[in-house]
């Protein structure tokens, strides 16, 4: 119980959390930057809010902002996310950056994805953080272990859930042309085209068998130090092949790729950064 309580709620090394915060702060910039040509239409009156029933229970939760209001909100938000990424005042930065997120995930909740509840909850556990303070050796350590924990927790159970509800109630194992079929669906970039085209299907069943397998033991795979290679080989294959197959899915698999270095070594995280500082 005292171990378990421990590794939970005792110091820490805090590079990989150091690392992650960048990541996913450089992940979510990219993504405020990407969708901001829709930012009138999401976040002003000219857009289309549905309310009462047509909204299907996802009212607008805060109150647009003006046209003349959009490029003010924006600079700030921007900037703030900006600060985060560069890791200036970081433990002041989040806090306008995780406002801001809620802001625009409030403004219009149906047409949200998931990935902005994701960054809200990664940004909120990284918002009451404690400190990150220098040990005699000038490297980031932290005095409680649970936001690391909390996140690498996080990223698990988003993986596990997956493959649960793929068994549940998807037909991953119940048909072995699923995901050629979803390949083809919404999000379909012309790399997916030529692979519909071009890659038989017993390739795509071993894609599709693969990523249920990764997903349903990611839990062994991330909490057993010597499988973490494995974990982070086929976690990568198989967010590299969203990314190229799902058109705009690559914020999500960004997201997701951030939580690896949350497992890294620090011993081995630091010697990469060094090297990169070198270099």
């Amino acid at each position: 119980m005292r171990r378990a309580f421990e590794f939970v709620f005792g110091p820490v090394a805090a590079g990989r959390l150091v690392v992650f915060r960048t990541l996913f702060a450089a992940t979510l910039l990219y993504y405020v930057a990407f969708r901001w040509r829709f930012a009138a239409e999401w976040l002003t009156p000219v857009g289309y809010h549905p309310g009462g029933a047509a909204s299907g229970g996802f009212q607008q939760a805060v109150p647009l902002l003006s046209e003349a209001a959009l490029p003010w909100f924006g600079a700030a938000y921007f900037v703030a996310i900006v600060a985060l990424v560069l890791g200036i005042k970081p433990r002041l930065a989040i806090w306008p950056v995780l406002l801001g997120t809620a802001y625009v995930t409030g403004a219009d909740r149906l047409a949200a994805f998931t990935i902005n509840k994701i960054f809200l909850g990664g940004l909120l556990i990284l918002a009451l953080a404690p400190p990150i303070e220098k040990d005699p050796e000038g490297r980031p350590i932290m005095r409680s272990a649970w936001p690391l924990r909390a996140l690498q927790f996080t990223m698990i159970a988003q993986l596990f859930g997956a493959g649960v509800c793929k068994v549940r109630f998807g037909d991953w194992l119940a048909h072995s042309d699923t995901l050629w079929h979803q390949v083809q669906l919404n999000f379909m970039t012309d790399a997916a085209a030529w692979m519909v085209r071009n890659v038989s299907m017993p390739v795509w069943a071993f894609l599709q068998h693969l990523a249920l397998a990764f997903e349903l033991a990611s839990p062994i795979l991330f909490t057993v130090r010597r499988l973490r290679p494995l974990g982070y080989a086929m976690g990568l294959g198989m967010f590299v092949t969203i990314a190229v197959t799902m058109r705009e899915l690559v914020f999500f698999a960004l997201q997701m790729c951030a939580f690896f270095v949350l497992f890294v070594d620090e011993d081995r995280l630091a010697r990469a950064r060094k090297w990169l500082s070198r270099g």
